[in-house]
């Protein structure tokens, strides 16, 4: 009976405890970097963002017919939830036969100047974009390609230096 009587006792919730304190708020990105390097051959992008992620894509191309899509992994969540960094890194294939999703891409460090590129966040469920940046030479591509997702937050970039950094700054152009 005393056994009955111990098992059915609840234990009373501490206060002021936040039912899902990892996830407050969807991801923002806060800081992106997009590098090409020729005597490496290979781009690595980078994301950061403002609580965890679901992981993203990032999306390069030149025309609505030429594209590729990556996904970016997480490679360092802090455990309290409040941040995520986001990368994928990419060898660039002589032959763009040889390019193969999320290792490598038929891009060349010199095609830069023509490329458009976007970048997404995912929510933590990994089911749903939470935030985007896009840029580059024709940002609105996206809205033509069919598999990346429809984003109209344009990214306000400094002089190309070859290292781009958002400082989350953004133009929002929706129409």
């Amino acid at each position: 009976m005393i056994l009955w009587l111990i098992s059915c006792w609840s234990t009373p919730q501490p206060t002021g405890v936040s039912a899902d304190p990892f996830h407050s708020a969807p991801p923002r990105i806060v800081n992106l970097a997009a590098e090409c390097s020729e005597d490496e051959g290979e781009w690595v992008f980078d994301v950061i963002t403002e609580h965890w992620t679901g992981g993203g894509w990032v999306w390069m191309g030149t025309s609505t017919d030429n594209v590729e899509g990556h996904r970016l992994r997480s490679i360092g969540a802090a455990a309290d939830g409040s941040t995520d960094a986001l990368r994928v890194t990419l060898d660039i294939e002589p032959d763009w036969r040889d390019a193969a999703r999320n290792k490598s891409t038929r891009f060349l460090c010199t095609e830069r100047p023509q490329m458009s590129f976007l970048v997404t966040a995912y929510d933590p469920t990994g089911k749903a974009v939470a935030d985007c940046r896009t840029w580059g030479a024709d940002p609105t591509l996206w809205l033509t390609v069919e598999a990346a997702h429809d984003c109209e937050t344009e990214w306000e970039l400094p002089t190309d230096t070859g290292q781009i950094a958002d400082t989350g700054e953004s133009t929002d152009t929706a129409r």
